[in-house]
């Protein structure tokens, strides 16, 4: 019964420890483009996608997208309690990474963590027998 335990404890702990929705590379988000340029790519995005873009000197903002045109790109920076407009160099920008939902990881988590959860009330609800 305590490796039960021990074994359901593990599973319910790695389907909550994983996220539904990671940020994904810009480049592998449909339709996928690898040698594609930054403006190119930036056309993938919708108004108020979530975003990570890191810039050439290894800083990294997250962003709620707006718009982009030739030059730079629009977005509200997210930081704590405060909503603040911001616009970055197209030429600045090394990558771009979107926040995507990931099917494969919300598919098996929620049976995993389910099931581990049915184990556990299981084992505390009969283990006096």
């Amino acid at each position: 019964m305590k490796i039960n335990r021990l074994l359901s404890l593990l599973i319910l702990l790695t389907a909550l420890g994983t996220s539904c929705k990671t940020y994904k590379n810009l480049e592998k988000v449909k339709p996928k483009t690898e040698s594609a340029s930054m403006a190119e790519q930036l056309q993938k995005l919708k108004p108020g996608d979530r975003i990570k873009v890191y810039v050439k000197n290894g800083d990294f903002m997250n962003l709620e997208f707006s718009s982009f045109d030739e030059r730079e790109i629009k977005g509200i920076h997210i930081k704590e309690f405060a909503r603040i407009p911001i616009s970055i160099m197209i030429e600045d920008i090394y990558q771009v990474k979107v926040k995507k939902t990931n099917w494969p990881v919300t598919i098996i988590s929620i049976p995993a963590g389910l099931f581990a959860t049915w184990l556990i009330v299981g084992t505390i609800a009969f283990s006096s027998y």
